[in-house]
């Protein structure tokens, strides 16, 4: 891994967890690939069991609705992984997963995975952590679903993806399609750009071509009241 080690990986994310040593030990199982933006990583449904990591790049997670619709879950940035549960319950790939941009992966089996999943205590506190995450991702996203009203639900989202740049600023610098923030907040394409215009006219967001600034972090988060 010879290549990443003058850049670090970002901290919170999954590879800066598992600690230089954690790393290592993954990084001698795993072989790396390139994918081209739009090319499929994995399938959903396929009964593959790989792990993946993120090396360079940004992945994208999302499956596909009844209607044939694309339902977007997230994106996996440079140092996340995925793959997890099919390699610890053996069940089939609960998403699909493609290269959202231009990509470097690695990929080890899933008895390698668990082998220093199971041998290294920061790589397992690491995976813990993740898979906490995950969980209070889920409830957090059915407690906005049940409970907030659209407009909550878009302030919730923007607050989650945005990267602070002041005491009271924010930036979300390549800003998702109104149809990707209308799956993320459980509403429709439609309703997302009525509120989106509304956060405009209120002064709390600005857009910068595929960027948006968020002005009023506060005021965004006062919309949401005491949740």
């Amino acid at each position: 891994m010879q290549e990443d080690k003058e850049r670090p990986f970002p901290p919170g994310s999954t590879l800066h967890a598992c600690g230089a040593e954690g790393r290592a030990a993954l990084a001698k199982h795993w072989r790396v690939s390139r994918y081209g933006a739009g090319e499929t990583v994995v399938s959903e449904c396929e009964p593959g069991d790989d792990v993946y990591f993120v090396l360079d790049g940004t992945a994208r997670a999302g499956t596909f609705s009844g209607h044939g619709r694309e339902v977007f879950y997230s994106d996996l940035p440079r140092g996340e992984a995925f793959g997890i549960f099919a390699a610890i319950d053996g069940e089939p790939r609960s998403a699909n997963v493609f290269a959202r941009t231009e990509c470097r992966i690695a990929c080890l089996t899933a008895s390698q995975f668990r082998e220093v999943l199971y041998g290294n205590a920061l790589v397992t506190a690491a995976f813990m952590r993740y898979l906490v995450d995950r969980i209070r991702d889920l409830a957090n996203r059915m407690a906005e679903a049940t409970t907030l009203s659209a407009e909550q639900r878009l302030s919730a989202q923007l607050l989650r993806i945005c990267e602070r740049t002041g005491d009271n600023t924010g930036l979300i610098a390549r800003l998702p399609t109104q149809q990707e923030l209308a799956t993320l907040i459980s509403s429709q394409r439609e309703s997302v750009g009525r509120e989106m215009s509304k956060l405009k006219e209120q002064g709390l967001i600005e857009r910068e071509g595929r960027a948006l600034r968020l002005l009023n972090l506060r005021g965004l988060q006062a919309k949401l009241g005491d949740m």
